[in-house]
């Protein structure tokens, strides 16, 4: 099944572009709940998406409106998910597109775009180090070339493409079916829309769960604000190397806002180590690899959970926005310093390893007592 399923809620266009976006899976996460000392933990998975993130469901509901609208083509930016979620949707559309990608994106970001006929330029002062003027100009540039050249602006925001981001929505209508008794969500806010849009599906389908903005501290623009730090939710210049959520001034940051205290919730923002600190134990813990934008929903809740905002009877959910492999830079030195031996020396390194086996089967055995 794929967002199409919720059609009757969703812009109308006479046939959807898919490549089977949608209905990701929620799991629990019951290590990490028993450490944080709460009685329950989810997460749901978009990164079981087509290319590993939930921009699938904005590509999905955007180049299916560009077909319906008979565009010539498209035309984005990204920091890396939403290009190539871009690039595959528009191949399958059959579209031509133009994408401006991060010119500091990661290589894992960069990389996939290669085998798409899609054509792509970076463009330097819109992610480490990004500046408002830089990113906002960036933002004229594109919708100026949409319109002289009849182009369907694919820009992963509802200022500029609001009903392509009614794709994401469907998380929201997805969560109300999958976990009925979730009390908070936890959301990762670069630009705001993924916020806006399935904190607006919470609420079409009923569902009153708090909606939780998370924020690297170094770029929290929609969490100052909210916090009472700045007087809109813009900052000059954004400190993060978190991939994906380095913008400053956020198109949604004003919508987000409202969607926030409309759910009676509220921003959190923790550091560049916290937040790979939570992937790494994502990673560890629940075999669960996600890039560190995904992972700021988790350090989120730990620093939550530790201020007693988030008590031991809630249930929240972890909105885990984007796979592992898009951002994989930082594990590089360790996959270089892998032991290489012999087939003869296989037994004995083996044997090595299963007698550490005997005191993690006692620390197993006393937690299961």
């Amino acid at each position: 099944m794929t967002i199409s399923r919720f059609a009757a809620d969703l812009p109308r266009v006479d046939q959807f572009v898919t490549l089977g976006e949608g209905d990701t899976p929620v799991v629990e996460l019951p290590a990490i709940a028993g450490r944080l000392g709460l009685r329950r933990l989810s997460a749901k998975l978009e990164t079981q998406n087509p290319t590993g993130s939930y921009k699938d469901r904005v590509a999905a509901m955007s180049l299916s409106l560009a077909r319906q609208q008979r565009k010539r083509g498209w035309i984005a930016s990204s920091s890396g998910n939403a290009g190539l979620a871009m690039a595959a949707y528009g191949t399958r559309s059959g579209l031509p597109g133009f994408l401006c990608l991060v010119a500091t994106a990661p290589l894992e970001k960069s990389i996939p775009l290669q085998p798409y006929a899609v054509a792509v330029i970076g463009v330097d002062g819109v992610g480490d180090g990004a500046t408002s003027r830089e990113l906002t100009g960036l933002m004229d540039e594109i919708r100026d070339a949409a319109e002289r050249h009849g182009l369907y602006l694919g820009i992963t925001a509802h200022a500029m493409n609001h009903d392509g981001m009614r794709g994401v929505d469907t998380i929201g209508y997805e969560l109300t079916e999958q976990v009925p008794t979730a009390s908070h969500v936890f959301v990762p806010a670069g630009g705001g829309g993924l916020l806006v849009a399935l904190a607006r599906g919470l609420r079409q389908r009923e569902h009153d769960a708090h909606v939780v903005a998370c924020q690297p501290s170094g770029c929290a623009p929609v969490v100052r604000f909210l916090d009472g730090g700045v007087p809109i939710p813009v900052i000059a210049h954004c400190d993060s190397l978190v991939s994906g959520l380095q913008v400053p001034s956020p198109p949604d940051g004003p919508m987000a806002v409202e969607a926030v205290e409309r759910s009676q919730g509220w921003g959190t923002m923790t550091s560049d180590d916290e937040i790979l600190a939570a992937q790494r134990l994502l990673a560890t813990v629940e075999g669960i690899f996600v890039e560190p934008a995904a992972a700021t929903t988790l350090a989120a809740l730990v620093r939550d959970v530790e201020s007693g905002r988030v008590d031991r009877h809630a249930h929240p959910v972890l909105i885990l926005s984007g796979a592992g492999w898009k951002d994989l830079g930082r594990f590089g030195a360790a996959a270089g310093k892998l032991p290489i031996v012999t087939f003869s020396d296989v037994a004995p390194q083996v044997d090595m390893w299963a007698t550490g086996l005997d005191s993690s089967d006692r620390h197993l055995a006393g937690r299961h007592q």
